[in-house]
């Protein structure tokens, strides 16, 4: 204890260097950590959502708050007429196992609930793009009559920059590709009424041209454990050549 106190007053600025390098990685390190908990929090909630009873989408009028990430049923008849595609969309799981492609199209269709005049947007799943021929989307089979959807809900269906402020385009299917959808703006254009989100289909629905293989979700904690580690190991390693500088200086000067 006594060598150390004398290597501080013998090495001030080595000493207030190394102590203000240590309480940074030690303080941003607990602060990692603290994120991580948070993330696995938040991670652990989405799951008991998911896995809880599903929501009915007919029951109400239910708010984003009340539905969001939870589990929900909607019982409805689809409006293909009415459906757009959302370009720029990556695989859901970074990249089609079949294709190799990484890059398509989301399918984003009204379904109209049961008896009600509200609709409810469903992501139907995720197409390729052709290199070949831009607009080019699959054939999407679309069940008439009524139908059971089943998926968890999400406030929109990501979002890409904006290079025009209307649609972009026009599918081989007739469809218009967008490359956002705002749900507010939509119900003020048109005065429709609609839940004010998206419900993400799940992957088990009969096959219909799209492609379901939605990414299990990912709480990000790792990522902050390793910065966490980092830090920690930043703190240590100050210590540790503050201390073998100062044996060292010393073993000089008693040489």
């Amino acid at each position: 204890m006594l060598m150390i106190f004398s290597d501080i007053r013998r090495r001030p600025v080595a000493a207030m260097a190394m102590i203000c390098l240590v309480a940074i990685g030690t303080s941003l390190g607990i602060w990692q950590l603290k994120r991580a908990a948070y993330k696995e929090s938040i991670a652990a909630s989405l799951q008991a959502k998911e896995q809880a009873e599903p929501l009915s989408a007919n029951a109400k009028a239910w708010t984003l708050n009340e539905a969001l990430h939870h589990r929900m049923m909607a019982k409805g008849i689809y409006l293909p007429t009415k459906a757009i595609w959302l370009e720029n969309r990556p695989h859901p799981r970074g990249r089609d196992p079949q294709t190799g492609i990484a890059t398509g199209f989301f399918l984003l269709m009204p379904l109209q609930l049961n008896n009600q005049k509200t609709i409810i947007w469903v992501n139907r799943g995720w197409a390729p793009r052709s290199f070949d021929q831009l607009n080019k989307v699959p054939e999407v089979i679309t069940p008439k009559g009524e139908v059971e959807v089943t998926g968890v809900v999400f406030e929109a269906a990501g979002k890409t920059y904006e290079l025009g402020k209307d649609g972009v385009g026009v599918a081989s299917d007739g469809l218009p590709i967008q490359e956002n959808l705002d749900l507010a703006k939509l119900q003020q254009s048109e005065g429709t009424q609609q839940l004010p989100f998206i419900l993400r289909q799940d992957e088990n629905a009969i096959k219909d041209g799209l492609q379901r293989l939605w990414a299990s979700p990912d709480s990000g904690a790792e990522k902050h454990l390793g910065y966490a580690f980092q830090w920690f190991a930043l703190a240590c390693m100050s210590l540790v050549f503050w201390v073998v500088t100062g044996l060292r200086a010393r073993s000089k000067s008693l040489g």
